[in-house]
């Protein structure tokens, strides 16, 4: 249910990071964004989903 809350890239992010186990700089290369950015954008959809859980 949390996962659903997010928008369709965060989905993107987490579904290339976590199922598919890309690196960070190949979903860089996907999104066209680099992998420092790609690792900034994790964190904070993972900090999201905790605090999702947290409230939940």
């Amino acid at each position: 249910p949390l996962i659903a809350e997010l928008d369709d890239r965060e989905r993107q992010i987490i579904h290339l990071r976590f199922v598919e186990e890309q690196t960070q700089s190949q979903i860089g290369e996907v999104l066209g964004c680099s992998q420092m950015h790609v690792s900034r954008l994790i964190s904070r959809i993972v900090a999201k989903l905790r605090a999702g859980l947290v409230t939940n």
